[in-house]
């Protein structure tokens, strides 16, 4: 059977990766309370701020946040941008860093809310939690929409935002901005929107998790770790603009909706990268009643099937996908594995031939060692079909 899979581990939405040469340079140490990022907008000096705001109590000491309102009135509740605190950094506290209180004021000048927030050294992903429940139970009290809330992360506090924001039990996260450090993909989600930037002078094994998240790249040349606070050069000053729109954009409801198109398909190849096989029937299922020409829709299923050992039906799915010309050189050639394996040599040895009259099998000494066609391997028809012309 070919391993090769269409329906890729992790389908981004949306995805802007912000890539440089490898290597590591030194930079000096940023004086945490007073610098601020590289870009300034206009009237971002002037947004409300409401400070140290209890939003949970935990082992005696009261967690605070600062909320930025936005700058400009709105007739709807506000979308909420958090920046993530995983290191419960608290001398001083990370929330009242300079880099986090300008993209507070860049957030809130751009249209939306945004929090910085306390968390615990020991409990940084319950602090998470707990921060985005207080928000989501008070949405009158900070004029925001609960539903609609983006996390943005970086360093030592990404490993924690992405594992919140990947995993899909947490739908009300809606975008995700993920800055130079190291990705968690215990959960993965193919709805969400994720911005992606790496710098390229970081450490070689920070990068090597974000280079295997990230499958397109716009080059920044030279952008060092933190580098929308320590590179104060125009190129940096266009990756916050770019997460600044990314952000407004993908928290909009226009954006929104369109996420929600081709549900069934959606969630079929979520299944399939969960490798839940039964949920990978069920949504295929849905989504073949709604578009009954989804070559897609039978090669999922006929993945699933084949993993289940339901070999008959496995091979039955992926004929239907070749007949719908979905990939007809693989899904053929699925269809004859599965056939073998379920006894029917004629008909597995007939999915062959189609597959090979695609053109796509140059060297044929791969089906020839193919442990699925095991029981084929004597049969005349089958050595003069793996020849390699």
């Amino acid at each position: 059977m070919i391993r090769f899979r269409f329906a890729l581990p992790l389908a981004l939405s949306c995805l802007l990766s912000v890539v440089s040469p490898r290597g590591a340079a030194a930079q000096r140490n940023p004086d945490l309370l007073s610098e601020k990022a590289v870009l300034a907008l206009p009237g971002m000096e002037s947004v409300t701020v409401d400070t140290g705001i209890v939003y949970a109590d935990a082992g005696g000491r009261s967690l605070r946040l600062d909320f930025f309102r936005p700058a400009t009135a709105a007739s709807k509740p506000a979308p909420v941008v958090l920046f993530v605190n995983g290191v419960g950094a608290d001398q001083p506290p990370l929330r009242r860093w300079g880099i986090y209180q300008s993209w507070g004021r860049l957030v809130a000048a751009s249209g939306m809310a945004a929090v910085t927030y306390d968390a615990r050294r020991d409990a940084p992903r319950e602090d998470l939690a707990a921060a985005v429940a207080h928000l989501r139970s008070n949405p009158a009290r900070y004029g925001i929409d609960a539903d609609n809330l983006a996390l943005w992360a970086c360093s030592a506090n990404l490993p924690h935002g992405s594992w919140y924001a990947l995993d899909p039990a947490n739908a009300h996260v809606k975008a995700a901005v993920f800055y130079y450090g190291v990705i968690d993909t215990t959960h993965l989600r193919t709805d969400l929107p994720v911005l992606v930037a790496r710098a390229g002078l970081d450490a070689t094994g920070l990068n090597a998790s974000l280079n295997a998240f990230v499958a397109r790249a716009i080059n920044l040349p030279n952008g060092r770790h933190a580098f929308d606070l320590v590179d104060p050069e125009e190129t940096s000053r266009d990756v916050v603009r770019a997460t600044l729109a990314f952000l407004r954009a993908n928290l909009s409801a226009e954006s929104q909706a369109g996420h929600r198109a081709r549900a069934d398909q959606r969630r079929a190849v979520d299944r399939h990268a969960a490798r839940d096989w039964e949920g990978t029937l069920a949504a295929t299922e849905a989504w073949r009643r709604r578009e009954a020409g989804a070559g897609q829709a039978f090669h999922l299923a006929g993945d699933a099937l084949y993993q289940l050992r339901r070999y008959r039906e496995a091979a039955e799915s992926y004929e239907r996908a070749g007949s719908l010309r979905w990939y007809p050189f693989i899904t053929h050639y699925n269809a004859g594995c599965s056939w073998a394996l379920a006894g029917d040599r004629d008909r597995a040895l007939a999915a062959l031939e189609r597959a090979v009259a695609t053109g796509f099998y140059r060297d044929r000494r791969p089906i020839a060692n193919d442990p699925d066609l095991a029981t084929l391997k004597q049969d005349p028809r089958f050595l003069k079909l793996v020849e390699t012309p």
